[in-house]
Parts: structure tokens; C-alpha cells; sequence
């Protein structure tokens, strides 16, 4: 229970970080990118904003970003996520109910990490949102082109600022 604590705030963190960076409006369409911060601690992410087009219900974009500080996966979806799904390649979707206000639904510690292995070695994700009326935004699919690279990244710099 308290591990499960100190993952929803260690989430929160993400998620009011990316908000405080402007994540939504700075970060590049459809690109794996990171970045580290000092809102709550020192955590370097990677993450990709996923432009869902001018059709999807979630607005104009979802956010899915793994912390390397709190080892967490998170898919942060515009403040009306109430379940979230992320399929890797022909891999079953792994879902979690693990929401947190603002949107954010984030994965167990064991979860993240087994999808971690998935999307470093991957080539492209598949996310779906239940929304709070029970209807389904997505499927969204993303290439996990960078992916890699970016997570090499966000490692050594977190290893570097500790």
C-alpha cells in the first residue's frame, strides 16, 4: 500500500512537471524526447506526445512517459482517463485502472518494468484510453523509433546528477 503511495506521487510529480514545462505545447508531435527536472527531486523521463488528429475525443494529444527515478510508465490523457491500455507491437494490451487525478493512469512498478523490456525493443506501441463516460479514445499508434536512444539518455543523466 504505501509502495503503491509512493508510485501516485512520484506520478504526480511527473505529471505536474510536464504541466509546469509546458510539456503539451513544447514538446514535438510524435517524438521520443527527454528531459530532466528538479520540481520534486531530480528525474529524467522520456516521453512522446501522441497527436491523435483533429477526430480524437481525448482534444489533441495524449502524453505516455517512463520516469527513470520512480521506474514508472504513465499515460497522462488530457484529465478524463480512467483506464489506460498500451499494446507493444503483436504483444498482449497491458492495462491499468491505477488513475490518478488530472488524467494520469499510471502501471505498477513490475508492470513498468516488463513493458520497459517491450518498448526498448520494440517498433511501435498501440494506446487506448477508457474515458469516464465508458467509451474508448485510441487507438493511438506511435513508432518506438528513438525510443532507445532516448532512454539510454534519460539513464546516464540521471546517474550523472545523483
Amino acid at each position: 500500500m504505501i509502495r503503491s503511495i509512493l508510485v501516485a506521487a512520484g506520478v504526480l510529480a511527473l505529471a505536474s512537471s510536464a504541466a509546469a514545462q509546458g510539456m503539451g505545447q513544447n514538446q514535438p508531435p510524435n517524438q521520443w524526447v527527454m528531459n530532466c527536472n528538479t520540481e520534486r527531486g531530480l528525474d529524467c523521463t522520456v516521453s512522446n506526445m501522441i497527436d491523435g488528429g483533429p477526430n480524437n475525443l481525448l482534444g489533441t494529444f495524449l502524453i505516455v512517459s517512463y520516469s527513470v527515478a520512480y521506474t514508472t510508465l504513465s499515460i497522462v490523457a488530457d484529465g478524463v482517463g480512467q483506464r489506460a491500455s498500451l499494446q507493444v507491437d503483436g504483444n498482449p494490451f497491458v492495462s491499468t485502472s491505477l488513475c490518478a487525478g488530472g488524467g494520469i493512469c499510471s502501471y505498477v512498478q513490475e508492470k513498468s518494468a516488463e513493458l520497459l523490456q517491450q518498448l526498448r525493443t520494440g517498433s511501435q506501441i498501440v494506446v487506448q484510453v477508457s474515458l469516464q463516460d465508458d467509451s474508448m479514445a485510441g487507438p493511438f499508434q506511435q513508432s518506438l523509433a528513438g525510443f532507445e536512444a532516448q532512454y539510454r539518455k534519460a539513464v546516464e543523466a540521471q546517474q550523472r546528477r545523483r
